[in-house]
């Protein structure tokens, strides 16, 4: 004899704590890359109120992280899954590889570091990481480093060579002492002569 189906849960409370804006591509993530999708489980969620959209410009992210949870604005909800499903998989492992706190980290050894810059590597190496996956979208117009070393630093290697050699500091480094003058990562000994 058959035992009787268990009753379905009910759906989690819309505004509970397990229900965002990110959630359907917080669902995605653990259907198509169940270890990633496991980070985005582990990652704090938090809807930004409708004035945090009139406040924030065009050109703002449609969700961005502090290094610890990730915050939604309201237009994230209007974007298509795969375009969700790829910001929420970016910022992810924005986190899981500490970049806010890398940074932080290179400040407090080099004194002053070039954010946009720093934010540039890092999104060049998030990018990179995800661009394989057919069923998300990464932001467009995204860094990537299969475009940023032939642009910075002349090199052109396959994307999971790239990936193996650098990370975020060392390309910071890298970019940042080609930018003329005494990179900020040497000794004066140490300063590129002219060819």
């Amino acid at each position: 004899m058959q035992q009787p189906a268990a009753p379905a849960a009910p759906p989690p409370e819309p505004g509970g704590p397990y229900v965002h804006r990110g959630t359907r591509a917080v669902q995605q993530m653990v259907e198509h890359a169940p270890a990633t999708g496991g980070l985005a489980l582990w990652v704090h969620h938090t809807d930004l109120p409708a004035e945090a959209e009139s406040a924030a410009d065009d050109s703002a992210s449609p969700v961005h992280t502090d290094g610890i949870r990730l915050r939604y604005h309201p237009r994230f909800a209007a974007l298509p899954l795969a375009q969700q499903t790829g910001w929420v998989a970016h910022e992810v492992l924005h986190i899981a590889l500490r970049h806010a706190q890398r940074y932080r980290d290179l400040q407090s050894l080099l004194g002053d570091v070039d954010l946009g810059l720093f934010n540039t590597c890092a999104d060049a190496i998030v990018n990179s990481t995800l661009s394989h996956l057919g069923w998300l979208q990464l932001p467009a117009g995204g860094a990537r480093l299969e475009l940023l070393l032939p642009a910075t630093l002349g090199e052109s290697p396959g994307v999971d060579a790239a990936l193996l050699q650098w990370d975020v500091e060392r390309l910071y480094r890298a970019i940042d002492d080609r930018r003329g003058g005494l990179g900020r990562g040497q000794q004066p000994d140490e300063r590129q002569q002219p060819a």
